[in-house]
């Protein structure tokens, strides 16, 4: 048994359980498909690392459970990557190239996939130097599984870059600490894959070494995401406000994540709730718009009932849009101002909302 890869797999693995217990502890109450997909990344991750330590354990005992082991493990890679691209799609609204990175990932990984499951091309074998059964396999295995990596890691990459552009100051440093991670997890741990096929010497000594550049990149990201919060992650929209109305237009809610701005909000809230009435009135209330496009801004509706919500954002993504689905399916009439603000917190990534600090007198008014 090769103790010090067993070392690094243990390791890897109790970083990333405490990464997963944070995402369930912390950003579970968004109830959104982004926390899915990331919390999907780090578990299918931590099954790739017990793939790993399974594969350790049972080297020169049993070669036919070693190579579904490992087999395994590298199918739970895969899917970790494909979760990645699917995270990242799902925090950034209308953009083509989500759409061809994704099914570029997939043949990837569907390539690798092939091979790995194939008896004559993916085959384990007992290496007394290394002290472990391990794989063998092709040049297409290692291009396929190179390129697929890269890509899921340069994608998740770029939604970060875009989110530091987006963000307020304070949430910066959170995510300088994601970059950093996503560096490390995808980039670092290939050049470290790649070093060991290239240099034979250099195998005993970065032998599953790769898990360990992903746990040190898992554990900088869980850095960014307790540094930043749920804001540095999924705060792909720059939202500007959230109101609840009811149906003569009596504003029942305002909170803002920035001030000050230059919406009109009084226009804001006539076009909505005339758009909405005139909508549901002539056509049926199950077929009332759900996203007005105003320019540099864009409107999100939802009415339920009596009552309409409206959040003013930049970026509009189908986050936004399930989030306010979640708020106004949880909204009670006879909430207070506070208890209203916690509902937003729960299901949008910006923290608590406050009153317009040019209006401080803005209160729930009472139907």
């Amino acid at each position: 048994m090769n103790i010090l890869s067993l070392t690094y797999s243990s390791i890897s693995l109790a970083i990333m359980l405490i990464s997963i217990l944070t995402i369930i502890v912390k950003q579970w109450s968004l109830k959104s498909s982004a926390v899915y997909y990331f919390l999907g990344l780090e578990v299918l991750i931590a099954f790739w690392i017990i793939a790993g330590i399974l594969q350790i354990i049972f080297s020169n005992l049993d070669d036919s459970l070693v190579l579904i082991f490992v087999q395994m493990g590298i199918i739970a890679n895969g899917f970790a990557m494909i979760c990645s691209v699917l995270f990242a799609s799902s925090l950034s609204g209308l953009i083509p190239i989500k759409q061809v990175a994704l099914y570029v990932v997939f043949l990837l990984f569907g390539g690798v996939f092939g091979i790995t499951l194939s008896p004559e091309a993916f085959k384990v074998e007992y290496d007394s130097a290394l002290d472990i059964t391990k794989s063998t396999t092709n040049i297409v295995w290692i291009i396929c599984l190179a390129g697929g990596v890269v890509l899921a890691g340069t994608f998740f990459l770029w939604h970060l870059v875009r989110q530091r552009s987006i963000v307020n100051q304070k949430y910066k440093r959170g995510i300088n600490f994601l970059i950093a991670g996503v560096v490390v997890a995808f980039y670092a741990s290939i050049l470290v894959y790649a070093l060991r096929f290239a240099f034979v010497s250099l195998q005993k000594v970065l032998l599953h070494s790769e898990l360990i550049t992903t746990s040190v990149g898992t554990a900088l990201i869980l850095a960014g995401m307790l540094i930043g919060g749920k804001t540095a992650l999924y705060g792909s929209s720059q939202v500007i406000s959230v109101n609840i109305y009811n149906d003569i237009g009596l504003n029942l809610y305002q909170g803002f994540f920035e001030t000050p701005h230059k919406l009109n909000e009084h226009l804001i809230s006539g076009i909505a709730t005339a758009i909405a009435t005139f909508a549901s009135e002539i056509v049926g209330e199950e077929v009332s718009p759900r996203e007005i496009d105003l320019g540099d801004y864009s409107l999100i509706l939802d009415k339920r009932g009596k009552y309409s919500g409206f959040i003013a954002c930049k970026y509009p993504t189908n986050q936004i849009h399930h989030g306010l689905d979640l708020i106004m399916a949880h909204y009670k009439p006879d909430m207070e101002y506070d208890e209203i603000s916690k509902l937003i917190d729960n299901y949008l990534p910006y923290g608590l909302p406050v009153k317009d600090a040019s209006n401080p007198q803005i209160e729930r008014i009472v139907e």
